[in-house]
């Protein structure tokens, strides 16, 4: 088989390297793959493009290492590029939301066992716009807290880094609110919330407990809105978002659709993120496409 590897080499775990150098010497020395191309970024949106200028039947898998944002930019370069090419993930970043949900092989041991058994899953993936995400789609208070965080600060705290950077949010900005307007099939109407997330996985921002279950292979979108509520239930929302499902809290409206638009219903710029990276402003059309992405599972 032949292999290529696309590497983001400023992934926020240290000494990664020889863990890869060991998964690619599994690979070859029990005659798994017999090519293996490797390519590292520079800067952002070469995965992008790496993945996207894969022909047709180049490889027979590609295998993306580094963190969520790596592996967005992977499935983008993908999907846009048509390869069809299974993908393999090796997570090496800091919050790793994709693979605290699907659980990836981290061994070379395991990855190469995977490879050889060559199982593959088509799973759905969530488009918002003219681009694709794997795990999540989130606005108001908490976007874009990953661009906030220096690479040194994932390296040496690890998750903390961004549970950190969220406090200091909140401490700027308080129990501000933004006003947004959305219309799916299943919810239609204007709401002053905190913040919204739509969910093509069950983790985000490094929480899987709190989130509600999912399947790659269900074919909806979660919606998640967090209402306007008193400083005092901020507390009960997070405990219940590292414990129990936050769809249980009273001021967290819950929803499944395959497609939405949500808008800014007042003249403040709405931010919002994609797989912890940032998108832009609303509005935006989020929609469900199911099985696009070949994707090789334990």
């Amino acid at each position: 088989m032949k292999a290529k590897f696309i590497i983001n080499p400023s992934s926020g775990k240290q000494n990664f390297l020889k863990s890869i150098e060991s998964i690619v010497g599994c690979l070859v020395l029990n005659q798994v793959v017999d090519h293996i191309d490797v390519v590292y970024t520079k800067k952002v949106g070469d995965a992008l493009e790496e993945a996207k200028k894969i022909r047709k039947g180049e490889y027979d898998f590609v295998v993306s290492v580094g963190g969520d944002g790596t592996l967005n930019d992977v499935v983008n370069g993908l999907l846009e590029g048509g390869s069809e090419t299974p993908l393999a993930v090796l997570s090496m970043g800091t919050a790793n939301d994709f693979a605290q949900y699907a659980k990836p092989p981290q061994t070379p041991e395991a990855f190469c066992r995977m490879i050889m058994e060559f199982k593959i899953r088509k799973i759905d993936v969530g488009k918002i716009n003219d681009r694709y995400f794997i795990n999540r789609v989130s606005g108001g208070f908490g976007a874009n807290v990953n661009d906030k965080v220096s690479q040194e600060s994932k390296a040496v705290l690890g998750k903390l880094a961004y549970y950190m950077e969220g406090a200091l949010d909140f401490s700027k900005k308080g129990m501000e609110t933004v006003r947004i307007r959305l219309d799916s099939k299943q919810f239609q109407g204007e709401r002053d919330v905190l913040s919204f997330v739509v969910l093509n996985t069950c983790a985000g921002f490094g929480i899987y407990q709190g989130m509600p279950d999912k399947d790659m292979q269900d074919g909806v979108l979660d919606v998640l809105i967090v209402k306007k509520m008193a400083l005092g239930q901020v507390s009960t929302l997070g405990l219940r978002a590292l414990t129990r499902k936050m769809t249980n809290h009273p001021k967290v409206k819950h929803f499944q659709t395959k497609r939405i638009r949500i808008e800014s219903a007042s003249k403040e710029d709405v931010s919002v993120d994609f797989d912890g990276q940032t998108f832009g402003n609303l509005p935006i059309d989020l929609s469900i496409v199911p099985g696009a992405l070949k994707l090789i599972v334990p």
